[in-house]
């Protein structure tokens, strides 16, 4: 976990290409020892903020500064900052020992010390034995611990990952989450993950920036984003909500096309509500909980649970529901959720 002292401070950084405008007036403060995750559909600035932060851009506008010290007149190869690419970026004709020590070689340090740190590092990603092996020879994964490690054995106070696991198969991609996940704690580097992958983001951050059109929707614990979304776009970027648009009046909800649902007062002022599937119970047709009586559409398995889309007047309602409970396709239901499961949204 992060302690609180602040490592990376952006200020008020803006960036423009032309008409567009990358990054409008973006401020985030990361921690030491932190796992940030800047998240957000193609085109929403993540991946700018990122090269900001690294040195390949300058903005526009505002401050980026590193334990204290202004980042921005310092060239990347300067910055106490490493990159790690999409591509990986590995030497083809070197072997893993000569890709991993190639920055510390190109510093002119002692030998004996490119050594040394090159075999720790080789220990810590677990390549020791890949060592004289060369990419081609290397699984996916394995080529990615090896410019992770190229990345960490300069010892760099931040480590970038711009869609580090984007390449690698489902199956793979989930046991490298785990292993970045160890690997952080054990290098003790703050690493900031550029990501479209949401599933990725909340499992592997400590905190997590959304981002949409070069604004920070919100910057939250995975858990609070989740549960606490604050915007109509968080909530539908984060995860899967039924998302009702409305007013607050006469302690419920007024939804076009749903009419009046139980509501708590901490939607009076909401410009939408939000439900998660979780949140709703798929109950028999004439139980007396149910809040509104709908059809199933359809239902979608999902491995452990399925997935119920349920039609409530003009409103489809998704609900979780259990794999050994399934709804049968066309059946009338009803549906009912708890006033405190209703999420109250305050910004598009």
């Amino acid at each position: 976990m992060a302690d609180g002292n602040v490592l990376l401070d952006v200020s008020g950084v803006s960036r423009s290409f032309g008409d567009v405008r990358a990054l409008d007036d973006v401020s985030i403060q990361i921690r030491e020892n932190e796992f940030f995750a800047l998240l957000g559909p193609s085109g929403c600035g993540k991946t700018t903020l990122l090269r900001v932060i690294a040195g390949f851009e300058q903005p526009d506008a505002g401050t980026v500064t590193l334990d204290g010290v202004d980042l921005l007149p310092i060239p990347p190869e300067k910055r106490a900052v490493n990159l790690m690419f999409q591509s990986y970026a590995l030497f083809p004709h070197m072997t893993v020992e000569r890709n991993v020590s190639y920055g510390l070689v190109c510093e002119k340090l002692p030998r004996d010390e490119i050594r040394t740190r090159v075999d720790e590092v080789l220990q810590t990603v677990g390549l020791t034995d890949k060592r004289s092996a060369l990419p081609r020879e290397l699984s996916g994964g394995q080529r990615q611990r090896v410019a992770l490690a190229r990345a960490i054995v300069k010892r760099p106070r931040l480590l970038l990952l711009d869609e580090p696991l984007s390449a690698l198969d489902r199956k793979i991609r989930g046991e490298m989450q785990m292993e970045l996940k160890r690997l952080q704690h054990e290098v003790g580097i703050t690493f900031v993950v550029v990501t479209h992958d949401q599933d990725e983001a909340m499992s592997l951050a400590d905190r997590v920036a959304v981002m949409d059109q070069g604004v920070v929707r919100q910057l939250d614990a995975p858990l609070d984003l989740y549960r606490r979304p604050r915007s109509i776009f968080v909530a539908d970027f984060i995860g899967s909500s039924t998302i009702l648009r409305g007013s607050y009046s006469g302690g419920a909800w007024q939804s076009p096309g749903l009419g009046a649902i139980p509501a708590g007062p901490d939607c009076a002022d909401a410009l939408a509500v939000a439900l998660r599937p979780e949140s709703l119970a798929l109950l028999p047709p004439g139980d007396a909980a149910a809040i509104r009586r709908g059809t199933v559409q359809e239902v979608y398995f999902q491995g452990d649970h399925a997935l119920a889309l349920v039609s409530v007047g003009e409103v489809s309602f998704k609900a979780n529901v259990r794999d050994d409970e399934l709804p049968t396709r066309g059946s009338d239901v009803g549906v009912a959720w708890d006033t405190s499961a209703v999420i109250p949204l305050f910004e598009e």
